[in-house]
């Protein structure tokens, strides 16, 4: 039945929502969560009503005082292994990561780094495409071996300098990497690694990987760590025998972080008002009252 269907997908997200909840200050007498809302055709809603959402808390129905638009911005960035053993497959990183790009909303933050002798931005994240075209054409191959898990590292390390400054999540991070199977250095601790990646997933990032394999077979620890974390934060891994496939597999990437963006840049914020209740909140549900529609609730906006 359709009804079941939406308040399935409504309550998805309630687990974690009441996991998080459980931290509200105990005098709060309001409560925010973020909606994310589809009609049939997948189309975001950005004009439901207040009486079209329903919260109770313990089967106490609260007031719906407010709803506002709430944004989450995807920011992209894209790690390339232009190592050693990667002088042959850059004509179709190009192809493929014109063909990602393209697909991608002009909204969308891109930042373009690479991997040999060292991590470094080849274009700082920016809205120019003009830019990022530009160095995707740019980068040169190098004589060294890739740093694939110092890239992973000090990734999550700008996530956690940048939450230390401001204190929220207010964007969704989604970094892309190009990669090879080939022996690659490190500066970086197993337990430094494992640290990172573990802030990866809490910070709700997307990581998507692909891994070719080189003439040389595999001798880096970069499968096993890039099948690990694209499980834990839901992104995907793809392992090739061929970079020719790079040309359509990063197009299909862009697709996907451009529908990613329009869920997340396109929700509402609801303020709910606690009628005769303080403290932890208590047995949420919420339900949205329009036919033929669905949606995932969270406090952050990154369900």
């Amino acid at each position: 039945m359709p009804g079941c269907r939406r308040r399935a997908r409504v309550l998805s997200g309630l687990i974690a929502l009441t996991a998080l909840a459980q931290t509200s200050v105990a005098t709060q007498e309001q409560f925010q969560f973020v909606v994310s809302a589809r009609d049939a055709d997948g189309r975001a809603l950005m004009d439901l009503q207040r009486d079209e959402i329903v919260m109770t808390e313990d089967g106490i129905a609260n007031e719906i005082v407010k709803v506002e638009p709430f944004h989450v911005p995807v920011k992209l960035t894209i790690a390339v292994d232009n190592g050693i053993l990667s002088r042959d497959a850059l004509a179709h990183y190009r192809s493929g990561l014109e063909g990602l790009v393209k697909a991608l909303p002009l909204d969308i933050e891109v930042g373009l780094l690479t991997m040999a002798p060292q991590p470094r931005f080849v274009v700082a994240p920016t809205l120019d495409r003009n830019r990022v075209r530009r160095g995707i054409n740019g980068f040169a191959p190098e004589e060294a071996t890739p740093r694939f898990a110092d890239t992973l590292v000090e990734f999550s390390k700008r996530l956690q300098d940048e939450f230390t400054r401001t204190r929220r999540f207010d964007s969704l991070p989604i970094l892309v990497v190009i990669s090879t199977t080939s022996s690659e250095h490190t500066s970086y601790q197993n337990a430094q690694i494992r640290s990172a990646m573990g802030f990866l997933e809490t910070r709700k990032t997307r990581v998507y990987f692909t891994m070719t394999t080189t003439t040389q077979g595999t001798q880096g620890q970069q499968p096993l760590l890039g099948i690990a974390l694209a499980k834990a934060t839901r992104g995907r891994y793809e392992a090739l025998a061929n970079s020719s496939r790079l040309a359509t597999l990063l197009p299909e990437f862009g697709a996907e972080i451009a529908a990613l963006h329009k869920q997340h840049d396109n929700q509402l914020r609801v303020t709910a008002l606690r009628e005769g209740v303080k403290g932890q909140i208590r047995n949420p549900r919420i339900e949205l009252t329009r036919p033929n529609i669905s949606g995932v609730v969270s406090l952050d906006g990154l369900p």
